[in-house]
C-alpha cells in the first residue's frame, strides 16, 4: 500500500479528516484504488464536501466493479452505503433510502446489475412509495449468521460476520432516511428519486504528463521566421513595480468549523513546506515565506511574501497546527472559546503585521466577525436592582451547552441529544451504540428475535428474523480463530 494512502487511512481513523485528505490526494494521483476513494469521500462527507464525497463514492463503485478482486463486492457495498450517508445529508431521502437498499441486496449476494426495481417504486407523479414500515419488515434477505440458507453464495456470504454487520448497518440508515421523509411535505423534492443503481461514471481529471507535452511540441514540423512573427502576439507590458494591488495578491480561502476548532484552507501552490514559518497568535497568525504569481512586480519587501491573517475569533496558539500541501495551506485553530461560532474565518492582510499587532491583540479585527451572545445592555435599560432584574439570554443569542468532559470528542450539546437526534454513524464507534440504535428501530417481534438470538448464541450470533429463530436453538458461532469453550 503507497504510504500517502496508508497515513490517509490512519488520519481517518484518528478523525483527522483535514489531515486524511491531504495524504489521500496524493495517493490517488498514482492509482484510482476503491479502497482509498472510499476512505476519502468519508473524510469529504465529514468535511461537509458532500459533492467531492458523493463523487469518490461513485467512482469507487465502478473501479470495484471493474477490478473483479476478491474485495470487489465488499468494495461495492460499501460504496452504496456512502452514496446513502452523503445523499441523506443532502435531504434526498428517498435517494437515501435507495442506496441503502442496493447495499443491502450484494450483501445478501444479489447480482450487481439485476433490475430490481428499487427506484421505480414511485407513484404517478413520480414520489418515493417506500414508507418506513415496510422497511422495517424488509428482512426476508437478511444474511443470517449460523444458518446459511441455499446457494454456494449465500453460503459464503451468510458466514461473514461483516456482510450480516454491513447490512444491518444499512438498515439502521434506511430506517433513518424513511422516519425522516415521513416528515417532509408531500411533495417535497426530497421524496422523488434521481438515482441509479450503478451511477454515472465521474470523470477523472488527468494531469498533462510534461515530457509527452514537451515530444508532442518538438514533433511539430518547424514554422517560417516571417510566419512565427505574425502568429506570435505581442508581448504584455510588464507592471512597474509596486504597481499591483494588494487585493491581486490575496489567495482565495476556505474555512470550515465544530465547537472545538476553525480549520482554513489556504490555496497557494509551490510553498517551500520546510521553508514555511507560521506564528500563531491569539486572534491572527502570521505566513511567511509564500510564493505569489504576481511577486516580481510587488514593492520590495515584505509585501513579497509575508501575510497577516486577521482571525474572526480568539484561538489557543499552543494546541494550533500547520500542514503544507502542493496546492495549499491547512491551519487548524483551536478555539479559545469552543461553542462559539465564528461568522467568518476573517482577513488576510499583505505584508508584515504592525508593531501593535506584534505586541497586543487587535481586537477591532475579531468583535465584527464573531457570532457570540451579545450581552452588551443600552444605556436606557441599565438599571441596579437584584438579579431577576438582569437581561435574560435568549435560545438564539447563546452558544450550545458545552459542559466538562473527559471525552476526546470535546463537549457535547445535550440539548440535541435529549431531543432523540441521531448522529452518522463515524461519530459513534461504541458498538453499544450500533445495537441500541438496530434495537429501538426494530418492530416488537424483530426485537423478539434479537434477544433470543443473541442470548441462545452467547453473544455471537443476531438475527431480526422471528420465523427463523423461533424454531431453533441459535448455535454459538465464535469469530474464525477462536474456539468456543463452557464456563466450569
Amino acid at each position: 500500500m503507497s504510504t500517502h494512502g496508508q497515513k490517509g487511512i490512519d488520519a481517518l481513523k484518528a478523525r483527522n479528516y483535514a489531515e486524511a485528505l491531504v495524504h489521500l490526494d496524493r495517493a490517488l494521483e498514482t492509482s484510482q484504488s476503491p479502497t482509498w476513494l472510499l476512505a476519502r469521500s468519508q473524510a469529504n462527507q465529514q468535511l461537509q464536501r458532500y459533492s467531492e464525497a458523493l463523487r469518490d463514492a461513485e467512482l469507487a463503485y465502478h473501479t470495484a466493479a471493474e477490478r473483479g478482486s476478491g474485495n470487489s463486492r465488499k468494495q461495492m457495498i460499501d460504496a452504496q452505503y456512502r452514496r446513502a450517508v452523503v445523499l441523506l445529508k443532502l435531504g434526498r431521502y428517498a435517494d437515501a433510502d435507495c442506496c441503502a437498499k442496493w447495499s443491502q441486496l450484494l450483501c445478501e449476494g444479489r447480482p450487481a446489475r439485476e433490475d430490481d426495481g428499487v427506484e421505480k417504486q414511485v407513484d404517478d407523479q413520480g414520489y418515493y412509495t417506500v414508507t418506513l414500515e415496510q422497511a422495517k419488515a424488509d428482512t426476508a434477505g437478511q444474511p443470517k449468521q449460523g444458518n446459511p440458507g441455499d446457494g454456494a453464495v449465500a453460503q459464503a456470504l451468510s458466514s461473514s460476520t461483516a456482510t450480516s454487520q454491513d447490512w444491518n448497518r444499512a438498515y439502521i440508515w434506511r430506517c433513518q432516511a424513511l422516519g425522516k421523509m415521513e416528515d417532509l411535505p408531500r411533495d417535497d423534492p426530497g421524496r422523488k428519486v434521481t438515482v441509479t443503481k450503478v451511477p454515472q461514471r465521474p470523470t477523472v481529471e488527468k494531469k498533462v504528463d510534461t515530457i509527452t507535452k514537451s515530444a508532442g511540441a518538438a514533433a511539430q514540423p518547424p514554422v517560417a521566421s516571417s510566419d512565427k512573427e505574425r502568429s506570435e502576439a505581442p508581448p504584455k507590458p510588464t507592471p512597474e513595480p509596486g504597481s499591483v494591488p494588494d487585493d491581486k495578491l490575496k489567495a482565495r480561502a476556505d474555512f470550515y468549523q465544530t465547537g472545538q476548532s476553525v480549520t482554513i484552507s489556504f490555496f497557494v501552490k509551490g510553498v517551500d513546506k520546510e521553508a514555511l514559518k507560521p506564528r500563531f497568535h491569539d486572534n491572527y497568525v502570521v505566513l511567511y515565506p509564500l510564493p505569489r504569481e504576481a511577486a516580481p512586480y510587488v514593492k520590495p519587501g515584505d509585501r513579497e511574501s509575508y501575510s497577516t491573517l486577521h482571525l474572526g475569533g480568539q484561538i489557543v496558539p499552543a494546541s494550533s497546527r500547520c500542514t503544507v500541501s502542493p496546492r495549499k495551506i491547512e491551519l487548524v485553530l483551536q478555539k479559545a472559546e469552543p461553542g462559539v461560532k465564528w461568522a467568518t474565518w476573517g482577513t488576510e492582510v499583505i505584508g508584515q503585521p504592525t508593531e501593535d499587532a506584534e505586541g497586543q491583540a487587535s481586537a477591532a479585527a475579531v468583535s465584527p466577525n464573531t457570532a457570540r451572545a451579545d450581552t452588551s445592555v443600552k444605556p436606557d435599560k441599565i438599571s441596579v436592582a437584584s438579579p431577576s432584574n438582569a437581561p435574560k439570554a435568549t435560545a438564539d443569542s447563546q452558544p450550545a451547552p458545552a459542559y466538562p468532559t473527559s471525552s476526546k470528542t470535546g463537549p457535547k450539546n445535550w440539548d440535541k441529544v435529549a431531543d432523540g437526534e441521531v448522529a452518522d454513524d463515524e461519530d459513534n464507534k461504541d458498538v453499544n451504540f450500533f445495537f441500541k440504535q438496530l434495537y429501538k428501530n426494530a418492530t416488537p417481534e424483530q426485537q423478539r428475535a434479537m434477544m433470543k438470538s443473541f442470548t441462545e448464541s452467547n453473544g455471537t450470533a443476531l438475527s431480526t428474523d422471528w420465523n427463523d429463530v423461533s424454531k431453533r436453538t441459535v448455535d454459538t458461532v465464535p469469530p474464525e480463530g477462536v474456539e468456543a469453550k463452557k464456563w466450569d
